[in-house]
């Protein structure tokens, strides 16, 4: 196959490649080419299972059109104070600028109007000035929730806009190798996912954007062909699930809380991520079977309970120089633990030095929205100077 720019990975990076090239008048022809399916065939088994099956050959949650948020919320957080590098590649001017183009293509297909964390000035400066007496800093950060429903509704709108103006949509086709001739980039091979086809795009411009899951296969194809690259921070962390009344003051003046602390004695940046009030706790697998958490919450059916993240940040550079492949081996670690399930693990039992058993977490105030999830020993598989951060963290929130 021939073409003026193919794209590898139609999760946001993707799209938006192929979104900014038509709104700019660009005539050349785009192909994305995409592990997973098309967001309409997107399906998670879990719903009518109530487990994990595992899926095969990738999990439908983490994998297909629009990438792992349209079943993860679809939340904006419309601050460059929030989220990755950015704000210090481009300039945090130009990163929020950025910010508030993307969102209004957001509102062209269909996003919620309403943003939360703007019209409650008095209780905002309440919760700001509880945190800095708690050590932590309340990031001022607008939010816009989609809903995990409407987010794939969404998408799919998106979708159909970049198959209409004439871009190729490959679904159910992986990345394989770039094809490399004299130094210079001339397309990728591709693979289908049933293994019965393998393609030759050969491509002017060649766009990699394999986003969080792709990561590890990026850094293989950087070192094998010497692209220059660094290793980025990567954060390891558990979701926190409580009952709405805990956090319904934090909830309603907000909806999500950024807050950041650098908890004694370690000094690592700790933070809240992706705060779901009414939501549900969900597992997302990777590649090689490795099982991580996630949280989302629906527009309309809200459960007991809100779950939020808490993450701490690690940096490695010499003489380790692999952020993920660490986090990795902790995952397998915490999975090992928990069977291939989801550990979870009460606040207090931690506090104690105790696992928590199956009885034990069937008597709590707190019902986990994971049913599928294994009472055990969270501080098992986690390294100490990132429990004692969580921990000292937490108790800094509470």
């Amino acid at each position: 196959m021939k073409t003026d720019v193919v794209i590898v990975g139609a999760g946001p990076a993707g799209i938006f490649t192929a979104i900014e090239m038509l709104r700019k008048g660009s005539k050349k022809k785009i192909v994305i080419v995409e592990k997973g399916k098309s967001v309409e065939n997107r399906r998670c088994p879990k719903n009518k299972t109530n487990k994990c099956v595992d899926c095969k050959p990738y999990c439908h949650i983490t994998t297909g059109f629009s990438g792992a948020g349209a079943f993860s919320d679809g939340k904006l957080s419309l601050s460059f104070e929030v989220g990755g590098d950015l704000p210090e590649l481009i300039g945090a001017e130009k990163a929020q600028e950025t910010i508030e183009y993307t969102d209004k293509i957001y509102l062209e297909f269909g996003a919620d109007e309403k943003i939360e964390g703007l019209d409650r000035n008095d209780e905002v400066k309440e919760i700001r000035k509880r945190a800095i007496r708690a050590g932590l800093k309340l990031v001022d950060c607008p939010i816009r929730h989609i809903g995990t429903e409407k987010a794939q509704a969404l998408y799919l709108a998106i979708e159909k806009y970049l198959q209409e103006n004439g871009v190729g949509i490959l679904f159910e086709y992986e990345c394989n190798a770039p094809i490399v001739q004299d130094g210079v980039c001339k397309g990728v091979t591709v693979t289908k996912s049933d293994g019965s086809q393998t393609l030759e795009i050969f491509a002017k411009h060649t766009v990699i954007a394999t986003g969080r899951r792709g990561a590890g296969w990026l850094e293989s194809v950087c070192e094998r062909y010497g692209v220059e690259h660094t290793a980025g921070v990567v954060d390891i962390g558990v979701r926190v699930e409580v009952r709405n009344e805990i956090m319904e003051t934090v909830n309603k003046t907000l909806y999500e809380s950024k807050l950041i602390g650098y908890p004694l004695p370690f000094k690592n940046k700790v933070r809240t991520f992706c705060q779901n009030p009414g939501g549900f706790v969900s597992q997302e697998n990777y590649d090689d079977r490795l099982a991580v958490v996630n949280g989302h919450s629906f527009k309309d059916l809200k459960t007991e309970n809100t779950n939020v993240s808490i993450l701490c940040s690690h940096h490695f550079s010499y003489p380790f120089n692999q952020p993920i492949a660490y986090a990795k081996k902790i995952g397998e670690l915490a999975n090992m633990l928990g069977a291939g399930q989801i550990l979870v693990q009460r606040y207090g039992d931690i506090l104690s030095g105790k696992r928590t058993w199956q009885d034990e977490l069937s008597r709590s105030n707190v019902r986990p929205t994971l049913k599928d999830a294994v009472a055990g020993d969270i501080t098992s598989a986690l390294p100490y100077r990132t429990m004692v951060n969580i921990i000292n963290f937490m108790q800094a929130v509470d």
